[in-house]
């Protein structure tokens, strides 16, 4: 007798700022015979999200606890061998490894590596304070490199943040701009859940858009009325060309560079930093009294001039920024940029009544790409395009949170079981391979890891260097669907249960959580997503949290870890959100509900835009006194640290792409038939090495090399390759090309790197 159909819910939340999406699963035992988008979905889920069924049946899924066998290294193409154990042999293998890397080197020696796989709860990233992170902070802790520095955005925040003291920065709607500049952005494919639909909704009311992109991007194709094919890491030099005509051309919003920014505050010239009255409020240049005044006291202050205070002689910080833009004319940024100067002067056309959509674009994964961000927001700024920052609570809404898209979960579930880390040693996430290969660069060794929702080798930079070290391990432990690069380097490898096998609980947005502040104008709801755990695990695989209750009761911590289930763990949390006062629309919260819908609506206030900026002088700052280069500098590519010689002559670009999630979503081989995963040339780059569309090329530097299919094409500007992120090296893998240097705020470095290509 066949098993009856049931109907349930699963989530896809991966790291893709698309995240989170809800899925109707029908299924008789591990047949499913419909997977379709929630109907309650408001913007439907990216092709990403459907590829779940075919997970779940993937015919390389890891299905039983493995361990190691023989010499690291050893085995078919360098991979380990490994033998299939029971858990209660696997969960003491860790135990006993961690163990042992303590009483060798201390908790300072061992370390926690995850990034962001799964935003979900428990058994995802988002839930390490209450999960894996509670039970080895309990231990003592662990070297836990998620937090510092960035594989994605950290030059983006960081750089964000010195302007505004946020990131999820308010502009004028998108419905009030005559242009848009999308500069290095590609929401078509990136920002497939808000962000593509607000600049639709635009279009359609006679917005018209700029797109600054080296490629020929499908946003390029769709919205792009003018394509600017920049030279990749020149942004702040077209930034710079852009300040100098708006300063030029009087299109200064003098009031509001006056009242919002700290354009007005004096500058010594001969320290660089703010010249302060005693108690140590930067002082101004009034105007009418001439003479010096406390900069909240002065009502019409000037913005250009030299003055003497003190016997120090002094500038407006707005000059300071005249004189970083006055070498940079539109000619001159034409030659640096490879555009034409009447590519210049159409940004600076457009920012008469228009934004730039400033995001974490590809020219922030540079050496230097916190200058471009910071060009950027200045250009905003003097636009009058800013509108201020989205943060709930900065109102008096009672609901405290740094982001205007949290539910309040997240703080409901630290406030009952985070437990803080002892270990105060940090390693950037960027750089694990160079911190355990070189045990003086970020004190001291590293002896053992686990790797949880991450994926290291392949999705780190220095790809060939991250596998050594992880290999050079006493110890090292790996939870994953699949065998990674990342999992070949384990002693022991964990199998994880997928999307459909979880029971799971997450807070989302009815578009792209990180996207909800350039998408306002759709007037978004805060949602809660629920997956049933549709369809039962395969083989022996567990969900992650289940995982992590095993090992604590090998660790001696099984007290603390009494759940039997996700399910169990997410009712207690759903009791204390419905009780706690901060968040009273969970006070209807129930897991039948959730279980019956999937995804329900949360009536939490909307977060409106405010200058309660929590920069040093609650000012949106174009000047940084603290910072080393004060005002946006651009730095010729040819002089990045991280360029690898001139034998390599392409430059390389690896963005972020539709078909993948950094590196989850890499084996879907659907998507991958459809040619996704291709190098991009241009013919005359092609001609010359003799290499026609089709071709099987061989990317090449002093990192390493990898195979991809040629894609000969007029949509990317002669000297650049580009090649999307992620990727395994048997199809062809970015990450075996770049290093692991990084930016100012550490953030990896991908696009700062050049190649070689040549016919295979």
């Amino acid at each position: 007798m066949s098993e009856a159909t049931r109907k349930s819910y699963t989530i896809c939340s991966p790291h893709c700022g698309n995240n989170p999406c809800s899925f109707e699963v029908e299924a008789s035992g591990e047949n499913i015979s419909s997977f379709r988008a929630n109907p309650r979905m408001r913007i439907k889920p990216c092709i990403k999200g459907f590829q779940l069924p075919d997970r779940y049946h993937h015919p390389d899924r890891l299905l039983y606890p493995m361990k190691r066998v023989g010499a690291k290294g050893s085995g078919p193409g360098g991979a380990n061998r490994f033998e299939r154990i029971s858990w209660d042999e696997a969960l003491e293998l860790v135990a006993g490894g961690l163990e042992s890397a303590k009483a060798k080197g201390g908790n300072e020696s061992v370390m926690m590596y995850h990034y962001s796989a799964q935003h979900t709860l428990p058994g995802g990233r988002d839930a390490e304070p209450a999960t894996i992170m509670r039970l080895l902070n309990m231990w003592g802790g662990a070297v836990q490199p998620y937090m510092r520095g960035s594989l994605c955005w950290k030059a983006f925040l960081g750089a964000s943040e010195d302007v505004f003291g946020h990131w999820q920065v308010s502009n004028k709607p998108t419905d009030d701009c005559e242009w848009i500049v999308l500069w290095g952005n590609n929401p078509v494919e990136t920002g497939y859940r808000g962000l593509l639909q607000s600049l639709q909704s635009a279009r359609r009311n006679g917005t018209r858009f700029i797109v600054v992109d080296p490629f020929r991007t499908r946003t390029a194709e769709r919205f792009g009325e003018v394509h600017v094919p920049i030279r990749p890491s020149t942004d702040t030099a077209l930034a710079l060309a852009v300040l100098r005509l708006t300063l030029a051309e009087g299109a200064l919003d003098e009031a509001f560079m006056r009242e919002r920014t700290n354009a007005a505050f004096l500058v010594d010239a001969d320290t660089a930093r703010f010249v302060t009255d005693p108690g140590g409020a930067p002082l101004v240049w009034d105007e009418d009294s001439a003479s010096a005044s406390p900069f909240d006291a002065c009502a019409k202050p000037a913005l250009t001039g030299t003055y003497q205070v003190n016997g120090a002689g002094c500038r407006p910080a707005l000059d300071y920024l005249r004189d970083a833009a006055e070498p940079w004319t539109p000619e001159r940024a034409a030659r640096e940029c490879g555009v034409s100067a009447e590519h210049v002067r159409a940004i600076a056309d457009a920012m008469r009544n228009g934004k730039i959509i400033v995001y974490y674009g590809s020219y922030q994964r540079t050496v230097h790409g916190e200058q471009a961000v910071r060009a950027l927001h200045i250009l905003n700024l003097m636009a009058g395009a800013s509108k201020g920052v989205l943060r709930h609570g900065a109102q008096g809404a009672g609901f405290d949170s740094k982001t205007a898209h949290g539910t309040g979960l997240a703080e409901v579930m630290a406030d009952r079981w985070a437990v803080p880390n002892p270990v105060k040693r940090t390693i950037p996430t960027g750089r694990i391979g160079e911190a355990i290969l070189n045990p003086d660069s970020y004190g001291g060794p590293v002896h053992a890891a686990l790797v949880m929702w991450g994926n290291p080798v392949g999705q780190a930079g220095n790809a060939h260097k991250t596998e050594r070290a992880l290999r050079s391990l006493d110890f090292c432990a790996v939870a994953d669907i699949f065998m990674t690069p990342t999992a070949k380097c384990a002693d022991v490898v964990l199998p994880a249960s997928t999307w459909l096998e979880r029971c799971a609980v997450t807070g989302g947005m009815e578009v792209g959580s990180t996207f909800y502040h350039l998408a306002r104008e759709l007037k978004p709801k805060h949602t809660l997503l629920y997956s049933t755990g549709a369809m039962p695990p395969r083989g022996e695989s567990l969900d992650d949290f289940e995982i992590v209750c095993r090992l604590a009761g090998k660790m001696g911590y099984g007290a603390h870890f009494p759940w039997k289930s996700s399910k169990e763990w997410i009712e207690e949390l759903l009791a204390a959100a419905r009780a706690d006062a901060r968040f009273p629309w969970f006070e209807d919260v129930t897991i039948e509900k959730l279980e019956a819908e999937g995804q329900i609506t949360l009536e939490i206030p909307d977060a409106a835009p405010h200058w309660d900026l929590a920069t040093p002088h609650g000012r949106a700052q174009v000047y940084f006194e603290d910072i080393e280069k004060p005002v946006p500098t651009h730095f010729p590519p040819e002089e990045y640290a991280a360029d690898n010689g001139a034998d390599y002559p392409l430059q390389l670009l690896t963005p972020k792409t539709y078909f993948r999630a950094s590196s989850t979503f890499n084996n879907a081989r659907k998507l991958l038939r459809h040619g996704w995963n291709v190098a991009t040339l241009n013919p005359a780059d092609a001609a010359a090495r003799g290499i026609e569309n089709g071709d099987s090329v061989r990317l090449k530097n002093d990192y390493g090399e990898s195979a991809f299919e040629a894609r000969v094409s007029e949509s990317i500007r002669p000297g650049v390759v580009h090649v999307p992120a992620g990727g395994l090296p048997e199809d062809g893998a970015a990450n075996q090309l770049t290093g692991d240097a990084l930016s100012e705020y550490e953030n990896a470095t991908f696009n700062s790197y050049r190649v070689e290509a040549e016919k295979s």
